[in-house]
C-alpha cells in the first residue's frame, strides 16, 4: 500500500512490556467500573496493543513520524489495529493511511488473552465497507473507511491467530 520510509521508532524492553501489561490491569477495572455506571465499556487504549504486537513481533513503536504505528527491521511500515470485543470490531483507517503490513489485535477479556493475527493487505483496498464504496472509494474521498476486520477477513479466510499474550503473566505463545 505505500514505498517503505525511513523512520524512527522505540524498541520495547521486557520492562516496557511489563509495564502495559499492569496498564491492562488499570483499564481492565476502570472499563468494568464505567460499564456498571453507563450503557458502554472504554476502548482498549492502542498504547496497550500496538506495544504488545511491537514486542512480540521484535518491531519498532513509531514515534509518530508517519500513518504507521510500528516499522519492522526492513523498515517497512506497520499498522495495528485491535478490537476489545472479541467477537466483534468496527475497525477504522485513516484516509491516508500508508501501510505495508497489518496486524490485528483481538482481546479475549474473560481469559485475559490478546490473539494476534497477521492479515494480508493484498485486496484489502477492495473490500466493500458499505453498500456502495470499497475501501479505496472511501480512501479517495477523503473519508475513513470503516469495517469489521473479524467478519469481512478473519472468519471467511479462516484465519488463525500467530500469537496469544496471556496479559496478566506474560506468557507469550507463538503457533
Amino acid at each position: 500500500m505505500s514505498k517503505t520510509v525511513a523512520r524512527e521508532g522505540i524498541k520495547i524492553t521486557k520492562d516496557k512490556f511489563f509495564e502495559i501489561l499492569e496498564a491492562y490491569q488499570l483499564w481492565k477495572r476502570f472499563d468494568e467500573v464505567m460499564r456498571k455506571h453507563s450503557s458502554r465499556g472504554v476502548n482498549l487504549h492502542e498504547g496497550i496493543t500496538e506495544v504488545i504486537v511491537c514486542y512480540v513481533n521484535d518491531f519498532y513503536h513509531s514515534i509518530g513520524q508517519g500513518s504507521e504505528d510500528a516499522f519492522n527491521k526492513y523498515n517497512e511500515q506497520v499498522q495495528i489495529k485491535a478490537t476489545s470485543n472479541f467477537d466483534s470490531d468496527l475497525t477504522s483507517f485513516g484516509p491516508t493511511s500508508e501501510f505495508q503490513h497489518l496486524h490485528f489485535a483481538r482481546l479475549n477479556r474473560n481469559g485475559d488473552l490478546l490473539y494476534l493475527y497477521n492479515i494480508s493487505i493484498k485486496g484489502l483496498q477492495n473490500i466493500m465497507v458499505n453498500k456502495e464504496n470499497t475501501f479505496r472509494e472511501q480512501q479517495n474521498q477523503n473519508r475513513r473507511p470503516r469495517f469489521s476486520i473479524i467478519k469481512k477477513i478473519i472468519i471467511p479466510k479462516k484465519l488463525k491467530p500467530y500469537a496469544k499474550v496471556n496479559l496478566i503473566n506474560g506468557q507469550i505463545t507463538k503457533y
